[in-house]
């Protein structure tokens, strides 16, 4: 029971591991692989006649539920920042390359013709709310998630506390 309780202390730990490396999904996989492993240990120590499941490997069960959930939110949160990583390097490619090189696109009007259409387009154009950029969602979500995950964590000890230990 311990040392399931040390993998969920440090499934809790790895999500302060910085988000854009990938070192804690593997980090995350590790700590499911082991649950996994005092899974098969239990199934075999446990005896196999017993009506109901015993309380220990609901116990594991649901620890290796809350650090698969872990590992899903680890993945879009990573996903979110590669996303983020994506629209940064395409703005930084548009305003690195410009039309600082001299060739003109013969398909696109003169420059004054497009410096009067974005001159009446952005008088007509309603102002717009600042987005996210997908980095401060995956943020946000990492946030979240985090306190969201200590809050089910606690609910989930001391219902099995009361269930272990009644009053």
């Amino acid at each position: 029971m311990i040392p399931v309780f040390f993998f969920l202390v440090l499934d809790v730990i790895s999500n302060f591991i910085d988000i854009s490396g990938a070192d804690k999904v593997s980090f995350k996989l590790t700590l499911l692989l082991s649950i996994s492993v005092m899974l098969l240990i239990l199934y075999n120590t446990l005896p196999s006649t017993a009506e109901n499941i015993p309380l220990i490997a609901s116990y594991c069960c649901a620890v290796f539920c809350l650090i698969g959930i872990g590992i899903l939110e680890t993945c879009l949160v990573n996903f979110l920042m590669a996303r983020g990583d994506e629209k940064r390097s395409a703005e930084t490619t548009s305003t690195v390359s410009g039309r600082d090189d001299g060739e003109r696109d013969l398909n696109s009007p003169p420059d004054s013709v497009r410096d009067q259409n974005e001159k009446s387009s952005t008088a007509t154009r309603p102002i717009q709310w600042k987005k996210l950029s997908w980095t401060r969602v995956a943020r946000i979500v990492d946030v979240t998630f985090l306190v969201l995950y200590i809050i089910t964590i606690i609910v989930f000890l001391s219902v099995l506390c009361n269930i272990w230990f009644p009053l």
